[in-house]
This record gives C-alpha cells, structure tokens and sequence, in this order.
C-alpha cells in the first residue's frame, strides 16, 4: 500500500524539526512553567535544538537554533534577537562538537546537550549584559546551572526520539545507495 505524497513529505527532516520545535513550544508554554523546581525550569526549546544539532551537524544546528529562537523571542521574549542568536550559537556549537564525540552515546550526547544549554544560558546573560539590563553574575550560578541540569535530566528523552529517526534516515540512505540511481527504493530488496 502506498502512501499519499503528502504524508511522505511530513516524514522529511525539516518537517519532523519543525513539528519538534512547534511542540516544544506549546509545551513550554503550558506545562513546563507548572513544573518549575526552585524557581527553574527546562529549556525544551533549547533541548530539542541541542538534540538535532548533535545528530545533524553546525549547520543543521545554528538554522534549528535560529528558528527555534526566533519563534521562542515572538512568542515569549521582550527582546526580538536575543534567544536567536544565543541558540543559533549553541546550536552550532553543538553541531561541530557532534562531530567529535561519539554522538550515538544518549549518555555522551545528554552531557554534551548539557554544556551547549549552559553556553546558551552565559551568551543570554552576556547579550543582557551588553544591552545594560541586569543581570547579576549570580544569576548564571542559581539560574543558569541549574536549568541546564534540569534540562539535562529530559534530553535523553528527546534524544532518543530523534537518534531514531536519525538511524532510520541513514538505513534509507544506505539502501537507496545500495539500489543504485534511478532505481526505487525497494529494488535493493528484490
């Protein structure tokens, strides 16, 4: 049985990440702030951004980071720019360090997702800084540390979702490399 075109097209990569980042929203919106533990919350914008990054690359990471951040400053923010360009930074940052480690690891990846929401959290501060709105010093130890560790605590949920999706994309792409161009794609099997 063969699917619609149209249902093929939302299985594509960037419609998954936006369907990722839209519910992100939604839930931070709605849920996370009941969820808050000493006055901090997750960032699950940030950790759907972390998590694509690591699977997809710099690229794939600071257009994830910039559009998550875009939608995050309409939708929430008093400063248009600020969180775009903060996740648009840690989004690549997280791309190229993917890399470098062994990105399949849940475990390695949720550190890694860890240390890119805290570099988010100090590019926030520093941006508030430079604008010369406060922002105490103090703030990135009982604010920024803690959210990244809460955060941290829901990546490998996240991230499990997307590594799926990732290595069913990769046996895709191998199998239509196998086929051959111009074949289709179950030809490999026959």
């Amino acid at each position: 049985m063969t699917q619609p075109d149209w249902f093929a097209s939302l299985r594509s990569r960037h419609w998954v990440l936006g369907l990722s980042v839209l519910g992100a929203l939604l839930l931070q919106g709605a849920a996370f702030p009941h969820l808050t533990v000493f006055g901090t919350k997750p960032d699950l914008m940030m950790i759907v951004v972390a998590c694509w990054a690591l699977l997809y690359g710099p690229q794939e990471g600071f257009l994830a980071g910039l559009g998550a951040g875009l939608l995050q400053d309409v939708v929430f923010g008093q400063y248009v720019g600020l969180f775009a360009l903060a996740k648009c930074l840690a989004g690549f940052g997280l791309g190229v360090a993917g890399g470098k480690i062994f990105r399949e690891s849940v475990w390695v990846s949720t550190g890694a997702a860890g240390v890119g929401i805290l570099v988010h959290e100090v590019i926030v501060w520093a941006c508030l800084r430079g604008l010369g709105l406060p922002a105490p010093g103090l703030a990135l130890v009982t604010t920024a540390l803690p959210g990244a560790l809460y955060s941290m605590i829901l990546t490998p949920l996240v991230f499990r979702r997307f590594l799926v999706y990732r290595l069913a994309e990769w046996a895709r792409e191998k199998e239509m490399s196998a086929a051959g161009p111009g074949s289709s794609p179950g030809a490999a099997r026959r």
